[in-house]
């Protein structure tokens, strides 16, 4: 039965964590000034930001790069890891806090609609694992887990957008990002040493899509260009129906459902913009996000029948909406060499100091980038080559655990006495764009 259950999150894979881009920006393009919008119309990765950008572009745009993700976080040791809520003994140990690197890859086109006439500009950004489709990992239910950065960001994720060019100097965008809903359904009948038969299992699993919003418009003036964007919330939820069994003698092991929210983007709105100086060229925007909707991956199990006990989530985060301002540079060194500065400062959904039951954690992070571009031409079509690096500096922390178990009876928490927490991430992406 254990081995059995240790299958159903692949039976229940799905995209099942927020998008790269929200952390670590689109391309290099944008990476490298603050994970923002540079609205360049022959840019097709602006499909993220503002994809209403493209509506003046009457190119055919692509741009394709490889990304690679380094988390860095602080050693966690001698802290409580079982206590009677987990187990039947109160041990110390260590937490792994060593995430795996992460290469990821991402693809981004702007085709120009109906010729001559240019009725539209139809985008499509695609990220995705290099060598997998989606990776899932909802992480320890008990032990400290940064949960924005686990497995979060790395899942296959598709933004689909049309934008039209409503006169010279405006430009508006309508789309959508792709989710899923998935479900299982597991039977299991356990023959026991001595039965005539063996055991069987039986198992079903469905994949929907669902779909959220994405609007923008964007407004050019002399030397400035501003936009405004809207992207929707959209949840991504997994959900097993598990059933088991033992033959001879007939006993009902397992009637259980298993659910998680371990896919979340929070409804988002944007405002940015850029002014030109000569060869300096100066980007500024602000995200809001709200993040009312979200949940921890956790998996929770509930009790539909037979013997086996329900979970026990003594965890209860509070979140709150953020504000996350981006501020970057470009500044052309010649006609064909560009450089790239900029830096943003990420708030934390997460509200309180972690001292009570539960250990899902994430801080305040500032992010510094930067990066360099080379403009090259091949047929008479411009080759734009580019590289950004990024540094993120995840606030340090103190967590201090309040005395008593989750449960209320006396004793240490899990995590207890307490463990700092912070660290860095480092992230480069190497990539070309095309405009044709």
């Amino acid at each position: 039965m254990k081995r059995l259950l240790s299958l159903i999150p692949f039976l229940l894979m799905s995209n099942a964590q927020a998008s790269y881009p929200e952390l670590f920006g689109a391309s290099f393009s944008t990476s490298g000034i603050g994970n923002q919008a540079n609205l360049n119309t022959n840019d097709p990765s602006n499909n993220y930001y503002a994809p209403s950008i493209l509506g003046f572009s009457d190119k055919f745009n692509v741009l394709v790069q490889a990304s690679s993700t380094a988390p860095h976080f602080k050693d966690i040791n001698r802290v409580v890891i079982t206590n009677n809520t987990n187990s039947s003994t109160e041990t110390y140990g260590k937490v792994n806090t060593n995430y795996t690197k992460f290469l990821g890859s991402a693809l981004h086109m702007a085709l120009p609609v109906g010729g001559n006439q240019h009725l539209g500009t139809l985008a499509l950004s695609v990220f995705l694992p290099i060598g997998d489709l989606v990776r899932t990992n909802s992480g320890d239910p008990f032990l400290p887990e940064y949960i924005m950065y686990r497995s979060r960001f790395q899942r296959t994720s598709i933004y689909l957008n049309f934008a039209k060019k409503w006169s010279d100097d405006l430009a508006w965008s309508l789309g959508a990002l792709m989710g899923f809903q998935a479900t299982a359904e597991v039977r299991t009948n356990l023959s026991l040493n001595g039965a005539a038969y063996g055991s069987w299992a039986r198992a079903q699993s469905k994949v929907s899509p669902s779909v959220g919003a994405i609007a923008s418009v964007t407004k050019m003036f002399d030397n400035k260009t501003v936009y405004l964007a809207y992207q929707q919330e959209m949840k991504s939820n997994l959900k097993a129906s598990v059933f088991g069994e033992i033959t001879n003698p007939s006993l009902p092991l397992l009637d259980s459902t298993m659910s998680s929210l371990i896919f979340y983007d929070p409804h988002t709105f944007r405002i940015g913009g850029t002014t030109k100086l000569a060869d300096l060229e100066i980007f500024g925007a602000l995200e809001y996000q709200m993040w009312s909707g979200y949940k921890t991956p956790i998996i929770d199990v509930t009790k539909n029948g037979g013997v086996i006990v329900p979970s026990t989530n003594f965890e209860k985060i509070q979140t709150r909406d953020t504000l996350n301002p981006r501020i970057g540079v470009k500044y052309n060194l010649t006609d064909r060499w560009s450089t790239l500065l900029g830096a943003q400062y990420r708030m934390t959904p997460l509200k309180g100091e972690f001292s009570g039951s539960g250990n899902s954690v994430d801080v305040n992070t500032l992010v510094g980038t930067g990066g360099f571009q080379y403009r090259m031409v091949i047929w008479s079509k411009d080759v734009h080559l580019g590289s950004a690096f990024q540094y993120h500096h995840l606030e340090s922390k103190k967590v201090t655990k309040t005395t008593g178990q989750e449960n209320g009876s006396a004793g240490n928490k899990l995590g207890a006495p307490g463990y700092d927490i912070g660290g860095y991430i480092l992230t480069a992406n190497l990539g070309v764009k095309f405009n044709f």
